[in-house]
């Protein structure tokens, strides 16, 4: 696949800490996907509601307005825009946290939440992430 022709993926990340947000425009870095950063969660939902994304990365412990509550008004806020539409896919958000007990990953699902993956972010685990919920064929993710 050459990925300078490829379609360009628009991926919003809602992520406060700044050597995480360094770390996945790293990762991201000549691929397909175009990071937009969003420092807050209310951020994160002004910026959804402005631009059409592909996927959001959404880090569930932020300021102003956490990742859940974030995750919970983007879902709101799609379910207002389906109204009257026979065909709508939500877009998929993709929860981060440091935390794996179980309460807090069932907590992002019912918020809204598509998956969960867990902090540290290792990049194979992210582009296999993306290729899935893109529904991206032939992209090709490293074994590390």
């Amino acid at each position: 696949m050459n990925q300078a022709k490829a379609k360009e993926y628009r991926i919003l990340l809602a992520e406060d800490n700044i050597d995480n947000q360094f770390l996945i425009r790293a990762y991201l870095k000549d691929t397909p996907f175009h990071l937009v950063i969003a420092g807050t969660g209310e951020e994160a939902v002004e910026k959804f509601k402005e631009t059409r994304y592909d996927l959001v990365l959404m880090d569930l412990h932020m300021p102003v307005m956490d990742g859940y509550e974030a995750a919970k008004a983007i879902r709101h806020w799609e379910a207002g825009q389906m109204k009257g539409q026979s065909r709508f896919i939500q877009v998929p958000i993709i929860a981060l946290s440091a935390s794996v007990l179980k309460e807090d990953i069932e907590k992002s699902f019912q918020v809204g939440c598509t998956d969960h993956l867990m902090k540290p972010i290792r990049k194979n685990v992210l582009m296999k992430t993306l290729r899935h919920f893109l529904n991206i064929e032939n992209f090709p993710v490293e074994e590390v």
